[in-house]
């Protein structure tokens, strides 16, 4: 039934490639961009052979094509947000959302940054602290242990070890040098045996990397005290045992080289750089090689102690491998929380309750704020309402639902005009009901025809990986009893069915929507063809009309066995089209229409085959509509013909193969009208991830 209200047809919007088409050859702008797409090609190929163009050509086409890009990409967000922002609804939500979502989203994203960074830089200034106060209690250890020491070398070496027991408890491994007049009076260990042409004295403590020309070098905590002519050097190994001693006065957790998973870099991934990631994972890459650790939990950070070359007295921060480390934030502030009182009752320390009360105030603004924005929402809602719902009820009208009402909320301008629209609309519906009962009866029609196209696949359905699909389906009248489905079975399996209800019209259309219930619900409980239409026919044929009866091919395609399983009931063969031998054969196992038996005799006559899927290969699942197709000489069109295309077309994909068959039908009746629905299904097998 036509709408009263009615614009008229307006033209077809040309479609993407014929805008294109004219964009690249109809105007100036179109033209330079293809000549700098060519070039850029050209570049390309030509740079295989060892060849290149000039450098203001390949610098031209390539400023050209970005400033293309930028202006497609405009475009684009200009195409999108038209349609995302039509209705003046959503313009006001989205601005609302912007004034007043976005600051606060950006502010909270700025201020976690900040304390991140903030906690990870005073993490950092603990941990070099700490290094910095344990040189500082050894050089003091030297200092102690060299005064008063007797004057002869060998009391000298037994009384060092006693005063350096205090030294022992904190770094068991402590390597210490006895220097006397420039040479070793006594040595334990590793350490230094001359002090270094840079030392000024009296002392010196700091950290040392032991091999200065290695990148990775291993680094150790040392300290000296030259007095009267006598040095002492003390050397503490910066290892697992000495940060453990740090970590248990801090919490902070130093990460061993150990503890860090190493691989090797190519030439082009050397950066030499420290990168925090999102997760709680960093990564170093130094001297060829790529540490990375994930913190077990808490945070990550780095420090970069100051580092002294004992060879040339440099001291650098960024010498070496930086200290990776993880903490606890928690753990960080109750250390250095200004106020440090015993625990309550609950076990929580004061800075435990700060840390509880900002995470209440936090959230208490979170609420308020978000009852906040849902009120704005709502008084947002609440002023496009009224202009939304004649919106609404005007794109109704025009599309001729005379039986709709606007909703009158208030009564204020916006519902007179509501109650108005309604009245309006009201006169228009009893106009309609003056319309011819042919009028609606072909009204009626086309529904059911689009109901019916509705129950077939999709055109364009993509098949399981290796196969390529196209379908058509053509009924004689305005509804038919043709029917053909894809099933998917699963990611590698398929279901294909053919089928024809007896009669044509409404009966079969009937029919055929009652057929693709049926073999839907039965496609997930029988993997086998010939059970799945044995159990159709016993369904069928206890309730079809003994004048009915429906013929149909089921296939099961499994592209991951490479193997096709099919079974026919009465239907017309497949035709099979096999690359390697050019040729085609018709697969006609037996089997009897669904619904003409409902005894045994059905199941002793199906058979089931099984066919492989060889990759070129054509399957063609068809209905007699299109094998017999007649000319105004009543001559059929004929499997033989049909078997010709598939043999004169092994090299084009199904979809054209398709139209290839539906241009020769055409062709072959003429102007004739056609007799019976036409229906087919077009399988072609091809490599995986590869097109067709």
């Amino acid at each position: 039934m036509p709408p009263l209200l009615s614009e008229g047809p307006r033209p077809p919007a040309p479609g993407l490639r014929a805008r294109a088409g004219t964009f690249f050859i109809a105007t100036w702008p179109g033209r330079v961009v293809a000549v700098a797409l060519a070039a850029w090609l050209l570049d390309g190929l030509v740079s295989l052979g060892g060849w290149a163009l000039p450098d203001a050509i390949g610098t031209s086409a390539r400023v050209v094509l970005w400033l293309f890009a930028v202006w497609l990409a405009w475009r684009g967000f200009r195409w999108v947000s038209d349609r995302l922002l039509w209705r003046i609804r959503t313009k006001l939500i989205v601005s609302y959302l912007f004034i007043a979502l976005v600051p606060v989203v950006l502010l909270s994203l700025f201020m976690g940054v900040a304390i991140v960074l903030l906690l990870g830089l005073t993490a950092s200034r603990v941990v070099t602290g700490e290094i910095d106060r344990a040189g500082d209690v050894l050089r003091s250890t030297a200092r102690s242990a060299l005064a008063g020491l007797p004057a002869a070398d060998g009391d000298a070496a037994r009384a060092l070890p006693a005063r350096l027991v205090s030294a022992r408890e904190v770094h068991p491994d402590v390597s210490w040098t006895l220097l006397r007049g420039g040479r070793v009076a006594a040595s334990s260990g590793d350490a230094p045996r001359v002090l270094p042409p840079w030392w000024k004295g009296p002392g010196f403590a700091g950290l040392v990397r032991l091999h200065p020309e290695a990148k990775l070098s291993a680094e150790a905590l040392r300290a000296g005290w030259e007095e009267g002519g006598s040095a002492l050097i003390l050397d503490a190994p910066a290892d697992a045992a000495f940060y453990a001693d740090l970590e248990r006065r801090t919490g902070i957790h130093v990460l061993q080289r150990s503890e860090m998973g190493a691989e090797p870099l190519g030439e082009a991934e050397r950066t030499g750089m420290v990168h925090l990631s999102r997760r709680p994972r960093i990564v170093i890459e130094e001297d060829g090689q790529r540490l990375s650790a994930t913190a077990r939990s808490g945070l990550m950070f780095v420090a970069l102690p100051e580092k002294t070359n004992w060879t040339t007295g440099e001291k650098s921060a960024f010498d070496g491998m930086p200290l990776a480390f993880q903490y606890d934030p928690r753990a960080l502030v109750r250390r250095l929380s200004p106020i440090q009182l015993p625990r309550d009752a609950s076990g929580r320390s004061v800075p435990d309750l700060l840390i509880y009360a900002m995470g209440i105030l936090g959230l208490v603004f979170a609420v308020m704020y978000g009852v906040a924005l849902v009120l704005g929402l709502l008084l947002a809602r609440s002023i496009t309402r009224g202009v939304h719902a004649l919106s609404v009820g005007t794109q109704k009208l025009r599309q001729g639902d005379f039986d709709h009402q606007i909703r009158i909320r208030s009564r204020d301008q916006l519902g007179e005009l509501a109650e108005s629209f309604n009245l309006m609309s009201r006169g228009i519906r009893q106009l309609m009901l003056e319309q011819g009962e042919k009028e609606r009866l072909e009204e009626e029609l086309r529904i059911a025809r689009q109901i019916q196209m509705s129950l077939l696949p999709a055109q364009g359905v993509a098949g399981p990986p290796g196969l390529r699909v196209a379908a058509l389906c053509l009924p004689a009248a305005e509804v038919g009893g043709d029917y053909y489905d894809l099933l998917p079975l699963g990611e590698t399996r398929m279901g294909v069915l053919v089928a024809d209800v007896s009669g044509k019209g409404t009966s079969a259309a009937l029919y055929m929507a009652e057929l693709k219930g049926l073999v839907l619900s039965l496609s997930r409980i029988y993997e086998s063809p010939a059970k799945l239409l044995s159990e159709a026919n016993r369904i069928l044929a206890a309730h079809m009309d003994s004048r009915s009866f429906v013929t149909m091919t089921y296939a099961v395609v499994d592209t991951a066995t490479r193997k096709m399983r099919y079974a026919r009931a009465g239907h017309n063969p497949l035709i099979h089209f096999q690359a390697r031998t050019g040729l085609t054969r018709v697969l006609t196992p037996a089997g009897l229409g669904l619904g003409l038996d409902s005894g045994d005799r059905f199941d002793e006559i199906l058979e089931e085959d099984e066919v492989p899927l060889d990759p070129g290969d054509f399957f063609l699942f068809f209905t007699d509509g299109l094998s017999e197709a007649m000319n105004p000489g009543a001559e059929l069109f004929g499997e033989g013909r049909l078997r010709r295309i598939l043999e004169d077309s092994g090299r084009l994909t199904s979809e054209e193969l398709k139209e290839r068959i539906l241009e020769e039908v055409r062709r072959f009746v003429g102007d004739a009208d056609p007799h019976d629905d036409m229906t087919l299904v077009v399988l072609k097998v091809v490599p995986e991830d590869r097109p067709a």
